[in-house]
């Protein structure tokens, strides 16, 4: 899921415990239905958190937190996620597909080859230190800066039309 050019949305919905709380963290969002909760549920079967729960946990919430999501494996709500920093908004069940395409839909309106470069400027800024961080993203800020949809962004923005990207 990291490796994904294309950015990752988790709906969730329910319960997500375990290994299905693991790829929910995996997600690059994560937008929760009210009623939906989280728990890493291991060590309730004598197990270590795992499917990469060890690695996005502390970097999500902390290291406190993390430590005490994994070792009580208690389950949180919905609004402790997002007040946590877990999910990034909470709506009613009835609405969790509909938000969650709508914001898919304007992810993919944005350009591909930024979003894909965006997506591994921040994960790669998650082990960097912050001059690291700055020559990465000249990097990519200069692969963005010679493609066609840099040059269409441009053209609509002058134009005061909607820009038409191609990932190109």
């Amino acid at each position: 899921m990291v490796a994904l050019p294309a950015p990752i949305i988790a709906a969730v919905n329910g319960v997500a415990a375990g290994a299905g709380m693991s790829l929910a963290l995996a997600a690059d969002v994560r937008i929760a239905a009210e009623g939906a909760s989280f728990v890493l549920a291991f060590g309730r079967i004598g197990l270590v958190p795992d499917s990469g729960a060890t690695w996005f946990l502390p970097r999500l919430i902390g290291p406190a937190r993390a430590a005490e999501l994994a070792l009580l494996n208690e389950p949180i709500s919905a609004d402790d996620a997002l007040r946590l920093g877990l999910v990034s908004r909470v709506v009613p069940a009835e609405r969790l597909l509909e938000e969650a395409h709508a914001m898919a839909g304007r992810i993919a309106a944005g350009a591909p080859i930024a979003n894909a470069l965006t997506k591994r400027a921040l994960r790669r800024a998650l082990e960097s230190d912050l001059d690291a961080a700055l020559d990465h993203e000249a990097t990519l800020q200069g692969i963005a800066g010679r493609s066609a949809d840099h040059a269409e962004g441009l053209a609509a923005f002058i134009e005061k039309r909607p820009p038409r990207f191609r990932g190109e």
